[in-house]
C-alpha cells in the first residue's frame, strides 16, 4: 500500500475548499435571481391589481352615486379591505330593505326580493369566511 504525500492531501482539502465556496457562490446567485424573479412577479401583481382598481372605478363612475366614488377613491391605496367590506355590506343591506319595500306592495317583485336577500347573505358569507 502506498502512503499520499502530505502535499497531496493538502490539495485535495484546498480543491474541496473551493469546490464548497463555488457551489456556495452558485448557491447564492440562484437565492439571487429567485428574488429578483419573486420581485418582478410581484411587481406584476401590483400592477394588475392597480389596473382592476382603475377599471372598477372607471365603471362606477357610470353607474354609482358621487359619495360612493369619493369613498371607493379613498380606500383604494389601503392596505385592508374593511371599509370596503363595510360598504359592499351597507349597500347590499339597504338595496334589501328598497327591495322589501317595494315587493310589498308588488308580488311580481317576491323572486327579485329573495335573490337581493341570497346575495346579501351570501356576501356576509364571502366576507365571514376572508
Amino acid at each position: 500500500m502506498k502512503s499520499e504525500s502530505p502535499e497531496s492531501g493538502l490539495d485535495e482539502l484546498m480543491r474541496l475548499s473551493r469546490q464548497t465556496a463555488n457551489e456556495a457562490q452558485n448557491l447564492a446567485k440562484r437565492e439571487q435571481q429567485r428574488a429578483e424573479k419573486r420581485q418582478t412577479a410581484q411587481e406584476a401583481l401590483q400592477g394588475l391589481r392597480e389596473i382592476s382598481v382603475s377599471v372598477a372605478v372607471e365603471q362606477l363612475r357610470l353607474v354609482a352615486a358621487p359619495e360612493i366614488i369619493e369613498e371607493i377613491g379613498s380606500l383604494t391605496y389601503k392596505q385592508d379591505t374593511k371599509d370596503l367590506r363595510k360598504l359592499i355590506s351597507n349597500l347590499a343591506t339597504g338595496l334589501e330593505r328598497r327591495v322589501g319595500s317595494i315587493s310589498a306592495s308588488n308580488p311580481d317583485m317576491a323572486p327579485i326580493e329573495r335573490s337581493v336577500k341570497t346575495l346579501t347573505i351570501l356576501i356576509q358569507l364571502f366576507f365571514s369566511l376572508q
